[in-house]
């Protein structure tokens, strides 16, 4: 499935292209399951970021299919998730200049295959199903590297998650209670902050509330880590409930890219706020490594066929949208 028209909606084609071939150290992998990310809406609302048709998609896991003739560790049959940050050398701190994301300019998992570097593909955790593991990938990396590089966390930490609901979110909320964490977060619903309380929330508060930071601090007190992708508003609203020389952690402005607020919150309270997106592939192979040690599995808020993805694009985008949208690229649709 295509992007042909930039656009929100935007305008996807069910396109025949010729199989990918391995080039030396590269695998093909057949999917069996990828997923939304709101990436894909940026991409798809960011007219001229790259040449079209493009097929989106940076979540994937599936069956490797081909394997180039350099890579010696990835064998045909392996059953894989796909790391999708590019330009990221093991163990630094920092991507590249030539960071990027599978799906976009390259080509990404809303396809039956996907060629990709052999370093990208990972061990799929075993006790996933296809769609929980393909679920898993930039959502549940990005969630690591907040959680554990930059805020991090140990047991006992008090944290606070705003938004709930998303697909990050998620992942930030199951990562934090499986490391013992304590965990409040803020939702916009009733049903999400129920569902939130299920995932193992301490606290939940809605934001729409007046006086929400009081409801935080009487379940709390002050909180050790907050863990935000709202921005605006979540700035001067949120920094006053950090304790002194606590870690304000931001990955995303879906509420607003800018904001205000009173800088003696950070200097004179010995506050940090650190930027963080993506992660390397130590964050990756870490993640996998707690998934594979715990019990918890991602939240799949829904499942599209391949040629559904117009309709998945929607669901992204819905209030009522409870963890990951997720797409079945192998299944393979109904042709004239």
């Amino acid at each position: 499935m295509q992007l042909t028209e930039f656009g929100d909606p935007p305008v996807f084609a069910l396109n025949e292209v010729p199989d990918p071939e391995p080039g030396p150290a590269e695998v093909v992998v057949t999917l069996k399951a990828a997923a939304l990310n709101r990436r894909d809406k940026w991409v798809w609302t960011s007219p001229g970021y790259c040449e079209l048709p493009v097929t989106l998609g940076s979540d994937g896991a599936g069956v490797v299919s081909a394997v180039g003739g350099s890579v010696p560790n990835v064998s045909v049959g392996d059953e894989v998730v796909i790391f999708p940050t590019l330009g990221w050398e093991d163990g630094a701190d920092l991507p590249t200049d030539d960071f990027d994301i599978l799906g976009a300019p390259s080509d990404g998992t809303f396809a039956e295959q996907v060629r990709v570097s052999s370093a990208s593909v990972h061990p799929r955790p075993s006790r996933l199903s296809w769609a929980e593991s393909g679920a898993l990938p930039l959502a549940g990396l990005t969630a690591y590297r907040a959680l554990f590089t930059c805020g991090r966390i140990t047991s006992g930490t008090r944290v606070l998650l705003t938004g709930a609901g998303s697909g990050v979110a998620t992942f930030l909320l199951q990562l934090a209670v499986a490391a013992g964490a304590d965990v409040a977060v803020t939702t916009g619903s009733s049903d999400k902050a129920r569902r939130c309380l299920d995932l193992g929330a301490r606290a939940v508060v809605l934001y729409t509330d007046d006086g929400w930071q009081e409801e935080v601090r009487r379940a709390m007190g002050h909180v050790d880590v907050v863990v935000d992708s709202y921005g605006a508003e979540s700035f001067p609203a949120a920094l006053p409930l950090l304790r002194r020389g606590g870690t304000f952690v931001s990955f995303g402005d879906t509420g607003g890219a800018s904001t205000t607020f009173d800088v003696a919150e950070v200097y004179w309270q010995w506050r940090s706020i650190l930027g963080t997106s993506m992660g390397g592939p130590h964050e990756f192979r870490a993640l996998l490594a707690a998934v594979n040690a715990s019990s918890w599995v991602p939240v799949i808020d829904s499942v599209f066929r391949l040629e559904d993805l117009p309709a998945a694009s929607e669901r992204l985008s819905s209030p009522e949208r409870f963890g990951k949208v997720v797409i079945e690229p192998s299944a393979k649709p109904a042709r004239a």
